[in-house]
């Protein structure tokens, strides 16, 4: 699934494969935009939907659907950058930015079960990528459970420099090289 820019340089089409490849039926492709305050239900829901095990990678314990939705309201109101891809205007997967410091700014993901593997998480990267590029962030850093198999690939696709330390992984992903590398080509 590559990611195709279209005019408007903020949402990004995805190629959505085939009907075979997709659990959606839809028949428009999913599209990357930046999310604002009105997409708070939608992050709620997504973030809320995600199973057991996706619960405990994305938030480092079992959250509650409670504690899920206030951090979906924290984060839309907290984050440097937030962006969503969509498939038939729902939303499938998100990208959230959180400065820190020296140039630095923390990264979290979440993809719909059904729309795993398919190259969202690296699409909304390079949206991420893109915006951090513009803003003069240096480093993205992506803080991985040790588990957490599809976002170490990620982080290995994105030419990240890994630190492991107990259970979990910071993955450095320099911003300069991310971009001259096209990491979504």
């Amino acid at each position: 699934m590559q990611p195709i820019v279209r005019t408007d340089p903020s949402v990004i089409e995805l190629d959505g494969g085939s009907a075979s490849q997709r659990s959606s039926v839809s028949a428009a492709r999913p599209y990357i935009m930046r999310l604002d305050s009105e997409h708070e239900p939608q992050l709620s829901a997504l973030l809320c939907g995600l199973d057991k095990s996706s619960r405990i990678n994305r938030f480092g314990h079992p959250a509650s659907d409670i504690r899920v939705r206030g951090y979906a309201k924290g984060a839309v109101a907290g984050a440097a950058y937030m962006a969503g891809a969509f498939d038939a205007g729902l939303l499938i997967g998100v990208v959230e930015v959180f400065a820190t410091c020296d140039g630095v700014a923390e990264v979290a993901f979440a993809i719909d079960a059904h729309w795993r593997r398919q190259g969202l998480g690296l699409a909304l990267l390079e949206a991420a990528t893109r915006w951090a590029e513009q803003a003069g962030v240096a480093t993205l850093r992506m803080v991985i459970s040790r588990s957490n198999w599809p976002m170490r690939q990620l982080a290995h696709k994105a030419g990240a420099r890994l630190d492991f330390d107990l259970d979990e992984i910071s993955a450095d992903i320099s911003v300069a090289a991310a971009v001259s590398l096209d990491i979504a080509a």
